[in-house]
């Protein structure tokens, strides 16, 4: 019997992960490129085919298409538009670029929606109602209602992190300020971490002697963990701007359950604790206290290009 795969890839923007997807949900082979070591578009393109076709092989017969995940992706045209985590310009028709390098069908929707995919697709739970909130380089939400993803006239619903949520804030790489994913996002948390370093001009930490280009979340998170008081700070404050756009987006779409997932969720219950607190203080009292914060199932690695497998699979179903 022939065995069919899909390739499912996470264009993120620091990472862009691919892999090689059975039916079952396995990942029978996986690959990841920094999506911020190449220039611009077309040479991204270049090494992500090459990519592709070093897992396929000569193996063709199988291969049943690619589906895709990226920031930004207008899903009426099938584009990526002013990704503003992306150094590309204009709209990337990347589906005619792939499709005509591999014959196979493309599919193409906006990253945050990935997760819910999986969930919906390889998760034994089987909500109705839920939303996946990823907090990586950038912030998204996927949103599932009645059973079904939500997508918009033009497939951008779920863009959380450029919810403003402070007057003439932080600058955004959207052009604006005050954006969510200036706050909860990785990049968000170093910026905490920054301006804490200014403020307490006492402090004696590890933070002082470490490079600012060597800090990320997990280092944060190691700090905190630690003892680090400037880290578990940031980790709190992060907490309680996130926990408070939650109850917001409860409020809007009434789940029975939030993930969260993203490099920024290892720090667990530093980051879990302060977030729960603060999304049950700011709940409008009509709804329940049931709903239920936790992290994703799957992890960083695969649950994207699960959900990116998705597109594919249910084409063939039909």
């Amino acid at each position: 019997m022939l065995n069919k795969y899909v390739i499912g890839i996470d264009v993120g923007g620091t990472h862009t992960r691919i892999g090689q997807i059975s039916a079952s949900g396995v990942v029978l082979k996986n690959q990841m490129l920094r999506t911020a070591d190449y220039g611009n578009a077309t040479i991204f393109l270049e090494h992500l085919i090459g990519a592709i076709k070093s897992m396929v092989n000569d193996d063709m017969k199988g291969f049943l298409g690619i589906g895709m995940g990226a920031p930004s992706v207008n899903e009426q045209h099938q584009t990526i538009t002013y990704a503003a985590n992306l150094n590309w310009d204009g709209s990337l028709d990347i589906i005619k670029v792939l499709s005509e390098a591999f014959s196979v069908t493309v599919k193409l929707t906006n990253d945050a929606n990935l997760l819910v995919l999986a969930h919906q697709y390889f998760d034994d739970a089987l909500l109705s109602d839920f939303f996946v909130v990823t907090l990586g380089t950038g912030v998204g939400a996927g949103i599932c209602c009645n059973g079904s993803l939500l997508k918009g006239k033009e497939g951008f619903v779920g863009e959380l992190g450029h919810v403003i949520v402070k007057d003439s804030g932080r600058s955004c790489s959207c052009g604006r300020k005050g954006c969510l994913e200036t706050y909860v996002s990785a990049t968000g948390m170093i910026r905490t971490v920054t301006s804490l370093i200014a403020e307490f001009n006492n402090y004696k930490g590890s933070l002082l002697d470490l490079p600012m280009s060597h800090l990320n979340a997990k280092r944060i998170t190691e700090l905190a963990l630690s003892g680090d008081e400037i880290a578990k700070r940031a980790l709190i404050i992060t907490g309680e701007i996130l926990g408070k756009a939650l109850a917001n987006m409860v409020a809007l779409f009434n789940p029975q359950h939030i993930y969260l997932a993203g490099g920024v969720t290892h720090a667990d219950q530093l980051l879990l604790a302060p977030t729960r607190q603060s999304f049950y203080q700011h709940l409008l009292n009509v709804y329940p206290d049931q709903v239920t914060i936790e992290k994703s199932k799957f992890d960083d690695h695969e649950g994207a290009v699960l959900g990116a497998s998705v597109l594919i699979w249910q084409l063939n179903e039909a």
